[in-house]
């Protein structure tokens, strides 16, 4: 389940808001999020290992004084390449469905973090509609398909051109059997970054699409500051960004594995867009 926080109590109304609180990041739902997508890494070695590395055999021995005869090698490789594929592709629709509901989890936990936020510094809640937002999660969610369904297609298509040249190269079955193997961890790592650099992303983009939505023109840059964060973010700490002039590489959260948040530069309750309920 996706991290819990314990609801900001409601003091008396503001029209000057408190500093805001820290915003949370989905770590929880991010975990959980990394453990689907390398699903997709996983699927995709165990097709290497039924279907590739046995057909290895038909392109090379470990008899260096005998090299492939004709191309009968080449057609049997490209065919186990095919059915290591269809092995690891699960179809679109089951994906689509489980991308669904790891957004509508960071969507609820944004909005939670969200209204809490605006509770704490103005003494109520802030309601408004968010008329784009379903369409914000469905681009979100057909992107995911998108990168999800490349971690086996690309892996294999790599893959594929470099086993040919090796064969072509003289390399021993052993020797290609290995080096297969020591390639295992290219989709589970590349699994891992598309998961946590969309959760992330997600969850910025709900943020920046919430303030603004309210009225919001601005807010703070801040980050971890630990020593995985970028020296640029470092370098922004507290400096003032508006959501129609983003820097460079984008508001926290779209640089790849961003961990940085937005936190808003609220103005008097009375300039804000929305209704107030207390």
């Amino acid at each position: 389940m996706g991290s819990t926080t314990t609801p900001a109590t409601p003091g008396p109304q503001r029209n000057t808001p408190r500093k805001p609180k820290k915003s949370l990041y989905p770590a929880a739902i991010e975990r959980e999020y990394v453990r689907f997508v390398q699903a997709s890494a996983t699927r995709v070695i165990d097709a290497v290992e039924r279907f590739v590395v046995p057909a290895l055999a038909t392109g090379r021995s470990d008899d260096l004084a005998h090299p492939p005869e004709d191309d009968r090698w080449y057609t049997a490789l490209e065919l186990a390449f095919k059915e290591a594929l269809a092995a690891a592709l699960v179809s679109p629709e089951s994906l689509r469905a489980v991308i669904a509901l790891f957004g509508s989890r960071v969507n609820a936990f944004n909005a939670r973090q969200f209204h809490e936020l605006l509770r704490a510094a103005y003494g109520v809640d802030i309601f408004r509609a968010e008329p784009v937002l379903e369409q914000l999660m469905r681009v979100w969610e057909a992107e995911n398909l998108r990168l999800i369904q490349s971690v086996p297609t690309q892996y294999l298509d790599q893959l594929q051109g470099r086993v040919v040249a090796a064969v072509q190269r003289g390399e021993t079955l052993r020797s290609l059997t290995a080096y297969v193997r020591s390639t295992y961890d290219l989709p589970t790592n590349r699994a891992e970054l598309i998961a946590r650099d969309q959760i992330g992303k997600l969850n910025g983009r709900l943020t920046g699409y919430r303030q603004r939505n309210i009225g919001i023109s601005e807010y703070n840059w801040r980050g971890v500051l630990d020593t995985r964060e970028r020296d640029e973010h470092v370098a922004r700490e507290g400096q003032t960004f508006a959501w129609d002039k983003p820097p460079p590489d984008g508001h926290p959260g779209e640089p790849i594995r961003c961990r940085c948040w937005a936190e808003p530069k609220l103005p008097d309750l009375d300039d804000l867009d929305g209704l107030i309920v207390h």
